[in-house]
């Protein structure tokens, strides 16, 4: 579980993340709610299993993500591969994936993602990159980093930084404060 805030944009954020790994597979889970100070809760989800029966690190993809704001709701299925390449310290992994968006029909995503862990230190990065049919844009960007210090067994503190980027107009970003605690 994860508690973020964003200092002077009065954002807050309560997340619930979770991961299977096996030899052949990984599922994540991942929910967040936000905007509960006097306005509609916002949500998002983001469900993935990937699977592979062979020795090479290439798996099928699958996912579903969901988005809520005020009275909107948006679906988004992918399907796809992921390439791993790991590391003594952590792994990258490469994502080129077929997507349907309810509001933007068929297109493509492409993401890269990747973690590195060391005694006390913790380094995350996801980008996504995609485009579909209906979109204004030339395509679309969403990129998280995230740093994390254990302070204890099950307690860390760190920073994540979250850019969006809709290609032909102005960046998005936020820097939040975290506070992860593992149950």
């Amino acid at each position: 579980m994860m508690c973020l805030y964003a200092p002077g944009q009065n954002i807050g954020k309560v997340v619930s993340e979770t991961t299977s790994l096996g030899d052949n597979h990984v599922g994540y889970a991942y929910v967040e709610l936000s905007g509960w100070s006097g306005k509609s809760i916002e949500g998002y989800g983001q469900f993935f299993w990937e699977q592979k029966w062979w020795k090479l690190p290439l798996f099928l993809h699958a996912e579903y993500r969901g988005v809520t704001m005020a009275s909107q709701y948006e679906s988004t299925a992918y399907l796809g591969a992921t390439w791993c390449l790991y590391a003594k310290y952590g792994y990258v992994a490469l994502e080129p994936l077929l997507m349907w968006k309810q509001n933007n029909g068929v297109g493509g995503q492409f993401s890269i993602v990747g973690g590195w862990e060391w005694k006390r230190l913790l380094f995350e990065h996801y980008t996504d990159i995609w485009k579909a049919h209906k979109m204004t844009s030339a395509a679309d960007i969403y990129s998280q980093s995230r740093i994390f210090m254990n302070v204890y067994k099950r307690l860390s503190v760190g920073v994540i930084g979250t850019m969006f980027y809709s290609i032909g107009a102005s960046p998005n970003s936020n820097v939040f404060l975290a506070l992860k605690i593992k149950l």
